[in-house]
């Protein structure tokens, strides 16, 4: 069982350099590094939805344990309720990047170390148009693999995850919105395993993007759990750079 922990690490801004809270005295402003854009180090506090509202019965809270650096990390839960429609738990930053710009997200994700594969997607992180909003391109975990997919039209098993429950994996996502030169790229535990550049990437009815980062069990709007009916996904040290190294979980 997770426990909650009183330790408040707020993310930052993009604008301003300032610490982003849910209420005054959370947190301590602090300068971000040259290059970063936002960053949080594994807490619910100072991500843009704060204090966040989860779907039906789900959880988004501060946890210690496990946690990949710091002591602290959110858990993002959701649970079956035998009825249709979203069953989404996430921290959300708006307006992360815009048309024109370069991103590097980068993050620490877990899944239990007895987690059951199965056909049903679990988004655990996805990037929306605002303005008007809506899903466009997400990653999750379906059966074994890492996957990203979505309505921006850009798909594919960039990865594996057989071996790696019960560990911190780390992800680091490259967009690049350009109508003619864009890039989508990814990197897990340090190593590149999808590169698509030169291409059209950009998002869908709006000129920026927000950044939702949780659980969302897409399969259950429609049907039945393929897997268990309690699902959780554990997030820790959240960033957004200008450079993959900035990026790196490992890194800071």
């Amino acid at each position: 069982m997770f426990c909650l922990t009183g330790a408040l690490i707020a993310g930052l801004s993009l604008t301003g350099g300032s610490a982003e809270a849910g209420s005054p005295g959370d947190a301590v402003a602090q300068a971000l590094p040259a290059g970063v854009y936002f960053q949080n180090e594994g807490t619910v506090q100072g991500w843009s939805n704060y204090p966040q509202k989860p779907q039906k019965q789900g959880v988004i809270r501060n946890v210690t344990a496990p946690a990949y650096k710091g002591g602290n990390a959110i858990e993002a839960k959701q649970t079956y309720i035998n009825e249709g429609g979203g069953y989404h738990s996430e921290t959300v930053q708006a307006s992360t990047q815009a048309v024109g710009q370069d991103r590097y997200y980068g993050q620490a994700i877990y899944i239990a170390p007895n987690w059951q594969f199965h056909d049903q997607n679990v988004t655990f992180q996805q990037w929306s148009p605002e303005d008007p909003e809506g899903p466009w391109e997400l990653m999750f975990i379906q059966n074994d693999e890492l996957r990203i997919g979505g309505s921006g039209g850009i798909s594919a098993n960039v990865a594996k995850v057989t071996n790696l429950r019960g560990t911190w994996i780390r992800i680091v996502t490259r967009l690049k919105f350009s109508a003619t030169d864009g890039a989508f790229e990814v990197w897990v535990n340090g190593v590149k395993k999808y590169s698509r550049t030169g291409v059209s990437v950009l998002p869908k009815t709006s000129n920026t993007v927000r950044w939702s980062s949780g659980i969302y069990c897409t399969g259950w709007r429609d049907s039945l759990p393929d897997g268990p009916w309690e699902l959780s996904v554990l997030h820790d040290q959240a960033r957004i750079a200008n450079s993959y190294s900035l990026a790196e979980p490992a890194n800071w």
